[in-house]
This record gives C-alpha cells, sequence and structure tokens, in this order.
C-alpha cells in the first residue's frame, strides 16, 4: 500500500509504503522538509456566529416591532374577493 507525496519545498514526487510507516517518513527523501502536520484535537465552543451585538444588532429581532403584512398581487381583500363573486 504506497502512497505518493509531493514535497512543497523542492517540488519532488516520491512514494511511501503506508503499511510501514514510520516517524523518519515525515521527511521528504531529497531536502528533509518535514511535510507531516501535526492534528489538533477540536475543543468545543459554546456561541454564537455572528458580529457583536451592541455593534451590529441586525441579527437581533426585536418583538416590540409588528410584522408588517405582506400582500403580493395574488392575494386579495375580503371585499375585493366578495366583488368577484358577485360579478
Amino acid at each position: 500500500m504506497e502512497m505518493a507525496f509531493l514535497c512543497k519545498k523542492c517540488r519532488k514526487a516520491f512514494y511511501k509504503d503506508m503499511e510501514k510507516y514510520e516517524e523518519s517518513d515525515e521527511f521528504c527523501p531529497y531536502c528533509d522538509n518535514h511535510y507531516v502536520i501535526e492534528a489538533k484535537t477540536p475543543q468545543a465552543v459554546v456561541g454564537f456566529e455572528g458580529e457583536d451585538a451592541r455593534i451590529d444588532a441586525r441579527m437581533l429581532k426585536d418583538e416590540r416591532i409588528k410584522p408588517q403584512n405582506n400582500h403580493t398581487v395574488f392575494t386579495m381583500d375580503p371585499d375585493e374577493e366578495a366583488a368577484l363573486l358577485d360579478f
């Protein structure tokens, strides 16, 4: 089981046997560049996405504001509908 690698420093391709992968295999065989990046354990964070609400309050909903009735071309008032039915 071999994997192909490309070194970013010297830009040469090489193969590594992944069944016998050792710590010394973390370096490019041509220029000794360390190409393996250590993994980090993710930390749990409680929070919300967005800017500081004191600066940008667009993401907060103000419950005091009445919602607007959004009328479209296809909605009719009951009086308009009754007038059409009487026609």
